[in-house]
């Protein structure tokens, strides 16, 4: 992922340190200005008051590879935050705008094609929304696994609906979880033992997973749910990143199945 503020969005703020905290802040208030003057680590240590250890500490804890990879990072940033839209009823249109160019950098689209591969080699796919928010998005792409007559079905975070499926589960089978914040104890055990009964787990949600959840699943797709831009008037919906990820899925399902 090539974006700063994106990563940023997917962190628990209680994972920083006051000082990361500090060098986060002036980061987004000063993004322009960094990128035009190509600030250098020794100015940015200055500005903030803090040693280069705290920088790349910060920079480690985004998985972003170094001083140069996070300049890369702030340069998208501010490219996606120079979109020409008038105020008003229109920051709407830009928030929805700078969002998915957001989301673009941050999703990877090589884990996006082999998640298609464990789609398509699945014997039953459940796809299954842990927030009633979600259950949108998530019915969308039921829907159309349904229309390609793949074996599908669309399951919530029932407690007992879930472990019915999980103790049928084998290793041919697909969970794929879109959840806003995936820090449910519950979610990381049920994830777990999917895994132990040799099933297939794509983990979508809008913060970096557990350790826990990231042991166990096959796949991680982490999604961009908030404004990242420092200012945003406009709260858009959280199922916005997640539909626009069905979007994805469903182009490159297409476009591979026309091309095979």
């Amino acid at each position: 992922m090539r974006s700063f503020l994106g990563k940023l969005a997917t962190l628990d703020k209680n994972d920083l340190t006051t000082r990361e905290t500090k060098i986060a802040e002036y980061i987004k208030k000063n993004l322009v200005m960094m990128v035009e003057t190509d600030m250098k680590i020794v100015t940015l240590s200055h500005e903030v008051g803090t040693g280069y250890s705290a920088i790349y500490g910060l920079l480690k804890k985004l998985n972003i590879q170094g001083y140069r990879d996070f300049s890369i990072s702030l340069a998208n940033d501010a490219d996606a935050m120079t979109i020409d839209v008038s105020k008003d009823d229109e920051n709407v249109s830009r928030s929805y705008i700078s969002m998915i160019k957001h989301n673009h950098s941050l999703i990877d689209k090589k884990m996006l094609f082999d998640t298609l591969n464990l789609i398509k080699s699945a014997n039953r796919i459940y796809v299954v929304y842990w927030e009633s928010v979600l259950r949108g998005a998530a019915t969308e792409l039921t829907n159309f696994f349904y229309s390609e007559k793949l074996p599908v079905t669309l399951l919530d975070s029932d407690w007992d609906t879930i472990n019915q499926r999980v103790a049928d589960a084998d290793k041919e089978d697909l969970f794929l979880f879109y959840t806003k914040y995936g820090a449910s104890t519950h979610l990381a055990k049920v994830i777990e033992k999917i895994r132990n009964k040799g099933g297939k787990v794509v983990f979508v949600s809008g913060r970096i997973p557990t350790q826990q959840i990231d042991k166990h699943a096959n796949l991680i797709h982490t999604l961009i749910i908030d404004n990242v831009e420092e200012g945003g008037e406009c709260a858009i919906s959280k199922s916005v990143p997640f539909h626009y990820f069905n979007d994805l899925l469903v182009y490159h399902f297409q476009h591979l199945k026309k091309n095979n």
